[in-house]
């Protein structure tokens, strides 16, 4: 009886998955997407594999301006809503193009930058390529993209290929923010470890490009050695170069995770690689992908665990004597005191939601490290329920 149960169990097992694998059928929805020399227009062709989806869109509802030559197919109508194309009664493996244009997007050019940004496109919000609203985690969205020869495209997408410009758009929601680059620069996938990289792109003729790209590779790798993985597989990195800057050698850096990561350096390069080292902005913006996306009125949290973690890390990575690392954190700590006083009694929730308002008032330093204080408890708290075998550092 036993052995019957046990062979009926493996039989419904079996037809229990072939009935998911039937029902959860992956698609890879194929982008071609064509830069032209001036890169001021971009010629796009989608077909979708399968079922098309109910939707495209952009995270601009201006973006329809832009439109050289509107959507079609020669499969059936697409009907355009604002900044949302339907597409959901196109039969399946149909395809449609557009042409739009992205030359607003330029760089700015100075006669001190001119011959640095010969042409630049810098998108900092998804204008022009319309995209499924709903992309499911079982489906792939694949763009491959033909370029000027002298042209190389930054993305925070997942590169595929080391040799070209394929990629695959990540599942996080497009109006995250992203930073996308297409033009005249330097660009390139740097290891940090088995199946994880960098993709840093720099300008041309970046002052101490070796010992800058070294810089952040090492960083990169400091968080993997705190976690034991690299949380993440592809990590976009943007190094903007400044001349003149007062505030250190990299005054200032964010994180975006729209359709992938992506990390932002402002950078002075006149600045000895050393003085990079010492610099904790680094380890706070790569220490943001530790943890999910999180509303603003929580950023406490995620703010909170970059500040901590900014100087553990460079503690453990030897860039800053550990004496050194404990003693700035408490300087942040009490810099977070003194924004607490600033406000009042103020819960967390309110500060961010206030400070994004315009109420700045000390409201930072509350956030980033009270937030910073929680993590130092919880690793506290951690190390003394077990003995010290387990703690956040």
């Amino acid at each position: 009886m036993l052995k019957m149960f046990k062979s009926l169990f493996l039989v419904l097992l079996i037809v229990s998955s072939v009935t998911m694998s039937l029902s959860v059928s992956a698609a890879t929805h194929q982008y071609d997407i064509e830069i032209d020399e001036s890169i001021a227009v971009a010629a796009v062709k989608i077909c979708f594999d399968g079922k098309a989806p109910d939707f495209l869109t952009v995270d601009s509802k201006y973006a329809n301006r832009d439109l050289l030559k509107l959507p079609e197919s020669q499969h059936g109508l697409i009907e355009i809503q604002g900044r949302y194309w339907k597409t959901k009664y196109l039969p399946n493996n149909a395809c449609l193009s557009y042409r739009v244009s992205i030359d607003r997007h330029h760089a700015k050019r100075t006669k001190k930058t001119a011959n640095k940004r010969k042409n630049v496109a810098y998108i900092e919000s998804n204008t022009w390529l319309w995209l499924p609203e709903a992309h499911s985690k079982h489906d792939d969205i694949k763009l491959s993209f033909k370029l000027p020869k002298w042209a190389a495209i930054s993305a925070p997408w997942y590169q595929t290929s080391l040799e070209s410009y394929e990629f695959l758009v990540g599942h996080q929601p497009q109006d995250w923010g992203y930073t996308l680059l297409i033009g005249d620069f330097s660009q390139q996938l740097y290891p940090i470890s088995p199946g994880h990289y960098l993709n840093i792109a720099t300008v041309r003729g970046l002052a101490n490009k070796e010992e800058i790209t070294r810089w952040l590779v090492d960083t990169a790798q400091a968080v993997e050695r705190y976690l034991g993985d690299y949380p993440v597989k592809q990590t976009q990195v943007i190094v903007i170069e400044k001349t003149k800057q007062k505030h250190g050698p990299v005054p200032w850096g964010d994180f975006s995770r729209g359709n992938g990561f992506g990390i932002r350096f402002v950078i002075v390069p006149s600045y000895e690689i050393k003085e990079f080292y010492a610099d904790w902005t680094a380890t706070h913006e790569f220490s943001h992908q530790l943890l999910p996306k999180l509303d603003y009125d929580d950023i406490w949290l995620s703010e909170g665990l970059s500040s901590y973690l900014q100087y553990v890390l460079m503690g453990q990575a030897g860039t800053l004597e550990i004496d050194k690392a404990w003693y700035r954190i408490y300087q942040g700590l009490k810099r977070g005191e003194k924004g607490t006083e600033n406000v009042g009694e103020e819960k967390l929730k309110f500060a961010a939601d206030r400070r994004r308002s315009g109420g700045r008032a000390g409201r930072t330093m509350r956030i980033y490290w009270s937030g910073a204080a929680y993590f130092l408890n919880a690793d506290l708290q951690l190390r003394k329920q077990s003995n010290g075998k387990v703690g956040l550092n």
